[in-house]
């Protein structure tokens, strides 16, 4: 990043001049290692991209933008802001925000966030630097022409976040803050709780979307409302006037049962955001897991987090295996087909080597898999032709140029 962009950015954050420098001789210091160099950052958004603008609506199966045009999501992941060392990854939001607008012909960025690290562990505080550094990353991507998803994310704040497998009273007070800030904004979208997770193995299906749904005692903790009730508050106790992308349980794997288990939320302007589908990699699969929503006129769809492979030595490779596909050089093609046939969009995660580049010293530079040495085995630092990358660019170019 430029001395020049860091200066304006530091700026934003309400940091002083002394802070400032010193963050620009740490960006110094990091452009010859694991920050990318400056070079990698390019003029804003290539003209042939199309741009997305709201307001957004809700119109049976679709999402409406400004002038009634179908808004059909192309992004990328960015989750920097998640981390507790969150500091330490402004440099690299902002190099992956500059380059989904430019290198990879989107029209959205979903920025995580974590209602940890603005409210601290009790929920009570509030960290104004921190919140300064979610209005400079937003800013940054309407400055770009992206359509910015905030998501609110507690998987990574330990050892709190246990006690966080669903919305909490301290997730309302996120939605409450933010609200104030861009409840009026038609760029912003509402991903209101990252990949619910209140559920065990053999958990019954009515038990899981009934825990989603209104929430319950689970594991010790209590949850005093569910997606129903967060959804609720959000829309009509804040007014908030933006679209909502709505997880489903269990990370968000798949939608399946939900009609059945009568867990359809009833607020407007909702989008079922759907991560990593579970079922087999087929159209039959994923029909069941979320392409029903569309097929049968209920709602609107995006895949609102996705990738084809996950590290095996991860963490969250452990926790979500349907995160990494073993099929992955014939399913991946087939799968970006059946999107597009359902108007379905993708927000792949993410911009970082080994999932959709190769490297972060060109973030334009997508991975391509390598189907003769395939494996959900492999290590990305190793044996880099694992991810979707250039597959994925190659969508977003045909469907958003």
């Amino acid at each position: 990043m430029t001395t020049a962009r860091w200066a304006r950015v530091g700026a934003r954050l309400g940091w002083p001049s002394i802070a400032i420098g010193a963050v620009l001789a740490l960006a110094a210091m990091l452009s010859g290692s694991a920050a990318p160099a400056a070079e990698a950052v390019r003029p804003p958004v290539t003209p042939s991209c199309g741009n997305a603008v709201g307001p957004f609506t809700v119109r049976g199966t679709k999402v409406l933008g400004a002038g009634g045009a179908t808004f059909v999501s192309y992004g990328t992941t960015v989750s920097g802001l998640q981390n507790p060392n969150w500091e330490a990854s402004l440099n690299l939001d902002l190099q992956e925000i500059a380059s989904t607008a430019n290198d990879w012909c989107a029209n959205t960025v979903r920025l995580q966030l974590s209602q940890d690290n603005l409210l601290g562990p009790r929920g009570t505080g509030f960290n104004q630097a921190y919140m300064n550094a979610i209005k400079a990353e937003v800013e940054t991507a309407e400055s770009d022409n992206l359509v910015v998803v905030l998501n609110d994310d507690t998987e990574v704040t330990a050892p709190v976040y246990m006690a966080e497998l669903g919305p909490t009273p301290a997730t309302e007070t996120l939605w409450k803050d933010l609200t104030k800030v861009y409840g009026q904004d038609p760029q912003i979208i509402f991903d209101l709780f990252n990949e619910p997770r209140m559920y065990y193995s053999r958990m019954s299906p009515a038990q899981e979307w009934k825990l989603w749904l209104n929430g319950g005692n689970f594991l010790g903790s209590d949850y005093p409302f569910g997606m129903a009730g967060l959804a609720r508050y959000v829309r009509s106790t804040l007014h908030a006037k933006n679209l909502f992308w709505i997880e489903g349980p269990r990370y968000s794997f798949s939608f399946a049962g939900m009609l059945r288990e009568g867990a359809a939320l009833k607020v407007s302007g909702v989008v079922y955001a759907v991560h990593h589908p579970a079922a087999p990699h087929d159209t039959s699969g994923w029909y069941a897991d979320f392409g029903y929503l569309v097929t049968q006129g209920i709602a609107p769809v995006v895949d609102g987090e996705w990738t084809n492979y996950e590290p095996p030595q991860t963490i969250q490779a452990t926790m979500m295996p349907t995160s990494c596909w073993p099929d992955a050089p014939t399913a991946v093609p087939a799968y970006l087909k059946y999107l597009s046939s359902l108007g379905i969009g993708l927000n792949v995660y993410t911009l970082q080597p080994g999932y959709m580049i190769k490297s972060y010293d060109n973030m334009g530079d997508p991975t391509t898999i390598n189907a003769g040495t395939w494996s959900c085995e492999s290590n990305h630092e190793r044996e880099p032709g694992q991810g979707a990358g250039s597959l994925v660019m190659a969508w977003f170019k045909q469907n958003n140029g």
